[in-house]
């Protein structure tokens, strides 16, 4: 049985997922496998039939109903099943956690290059899977959104699929039984007794055993492990790496980051007096009004970090000590990012505060008609700026307040679990989200106090690079250097898509 190999790629989904589509694989870029040779995919090397959607090469979450060989890679689209693992996978990918796809490979055919580059020319892709650290950085998600497979979409044979699986496992029992039979020839030989196998069913087993059956319980007289000495089991790596979630950058739009240049240079709408009004008599002005822009320009800020490793650790450790670090180098460009948009959020909302942007907040002792209240006066300031009210974010001690409200029999007005009365709405304490009358509230935990607004998701735009990675081999002390970076640049297109609540 052929074994499968798998290569990790970047993916950024943009909405809830119930379909995905993007680049699985790029052609012909380079990267480095695990640290031990680089690798490429020639054009038109991939053979996808039949191909599941994973979730961490772990369970499938669903299928992969259409391919294209384009001319930057294989494009795919996969449809997430409503299953619990799909649900979460959804959320997941919603929340910019997992935002990368990896791809599970049989090599059938490839060619090695003079400079050891293995060069695939043939292969035949098995899986596509969610994961979380990339080895190619060429291929993303371009899209993700609920939907069904259309006609023209290809579908995916279960039965050829699960018919292929049989055989296969049918011709490995074979071979094993096939092993056993000379095994037990050559003891005969030996003199030595051959193996047999106990076909009773477990009923059968515990019936003999109840009757006392000598050769089912016969007592053992050999040696035990209280005849030795036994050490404790070392039971190898216990480090769990934590990622963070990023619940305030998957609200926000993104764009691509320019190839050049130190700054992103985009349009700020700053005034619009715009009117349309009844003429009042035949052949008098028209009112009028006008639209004023003004350029703004958003820094690209790189952020980075190393770590250096030497050949003995990462050749001779008992554990992946090189894997560990690269995952750790991940998650914290992940935090990093985090950190930095957070930071640009916030003096988002102090603008609006400034501008008087606001609406008055709910006080300690509010009410949910006072929230309600409150969504309604933001409202009117987005329908008077032509935008569309998006999502609630508030801090911890905020959605707690929120959770907590009551109606005037003391039951809770927010549905958590099972069927309720009263309710105007509900909250996952598992997701940290939940709605208010319609409207959508996403808690950022790490959001400091006071921060909280109304947003419309075009306010904010983030224009990101991939992670790219970076390795380099020191000759003398035989040490080998390891870092990742990125650009990114926050654009503060829409300054009155973000309303905050002020307090009173």
């Amino acid at each position: 049985m052929t074994a499968i190999e798998t290569r990790s790629v970047e993916l950024r989904a943009d909405a809830d997922s119930g379909v995905v589509e993007g680049i699985a694989v790029p052609w012909n870029e380079r990267a480095t496998i695990g640290g031990r040779f680089e690798e490429m995919f020639e054009r038109g090397s991939i053979d996808a039939t039949d191909v599941k959607l994973f979730w961490q090469h772990r369970e499938v979450i669903g299928k992969v109903i259409a391919s294209e060989d384009r001319e930057d890679g294989l494009f795919i689209r996969a449809q997430i099943s409503d299953t619990t693992q799909g649900r979460d996978a959804r959320a997941l990918l919603k929340d910019g956690v997992v935002d990368r796809f990896s791809v599970g490979f049989i090599p059938v055919e490839q060619r090695t290059e003079d400079d050891g580059l293995i060069v695939r020319t043939r292969v035949d892709l098995r899986e596509v899977s969610a994961v979380t650290f990339p080895a190619y950085s060429g291929a993303t998600i371009t899209e993700a959104r609920e939907a069904t497979p259309t006609n023209k979409e290809i579908p995916v044979s279960e039965s050829t699929d699960a018919t292929a699986e049989v055989a296969e496992l049918r011709t490995s029992i074979e071979a094993l039984d096939r092993r056993l039979e000379v095994t037990n020839s050559r003891l005969s030989e030996q003199g030595e007794p051959a193996f047999t196998t106990d076909n009773r069913s477990a009923g059968e087993v515990l019936k003999a055993i109840a009757k006392g059956d000598a050769e089912t319980t016969r007592a053992y007289t050999g040696g035990t492990t209280a005849d030795s000495v036994v050490k404790d089991a070392w039971v190898g790596d216990l480090t769990r790496l934590i990622e963070e979630a990023a619940p305030l950058r998957a609200l926000f739009a993104s764009g691509t980051l320019p190839s050049e240049g130190l700054n992103v240079e985009y349009g700020q709408l700053k005034s619009d007096s715009s009117v349309v009004a009844v003429q009042a008599n035949e052949g008098d002005d028209l009112v009028f009004g006008k639209v004023q822009l003004e350029t703004k320009f958003a820094p690209v800020k790189t952020i980075g970090g190393y770590t250096q490793l030497s050949r003995q650790e990462i050749e001779r450790s008992s554990l992946n000590i090189l894997n560990a670090s690269l995952n750790a180098q991940a998650i914290a460009a992940g935090k990093a990012l985090n950190t930095l948009f957070r930071t640009e959020y916030v003096k988002a909302v102090a603008t609006s505060t400034t501008n008087n942007n606001t609406v008055t907040a709910p006080g300690a002792s509010a009410t949910y008609v006072d929230w309600i209240n409150a969504i309604v006066d933001a409202s009117g300031i987005y329908s008077d700026n032509g935008l569309s009210l998006d999502a609630l974010v508030v801090d911890t001690a905020t959605f707690k307040k929120l959770i907590a409200l009551q109606g005037s029999d003391g039951r809770p007005v927010f549905l958590i679990t099972g069927a309720g009365t009263n309710n105007v709405g509900a909250v996952s304490v598992k997701s940290l989200t939940g709605d208010i009358a319609g409207v959508r509230i996403v808690l950022d935990p790490k959001l400091p106090a006071n921060k909280n607004a109304f947003i419309n998701t075009n306010a904010l735009r983030e224009f990101r690079s991939p992670l790219v990675r970076l390795q380099d081999d020191n000759i003398i002390n035989l040490s080998k250097d390891f870092s990742v970076y990125s650009y990114t640049a926050i654009a503060n297109e829409l300054p009155n898509g973000i309303v905050p609540l002020k307090a009173a």
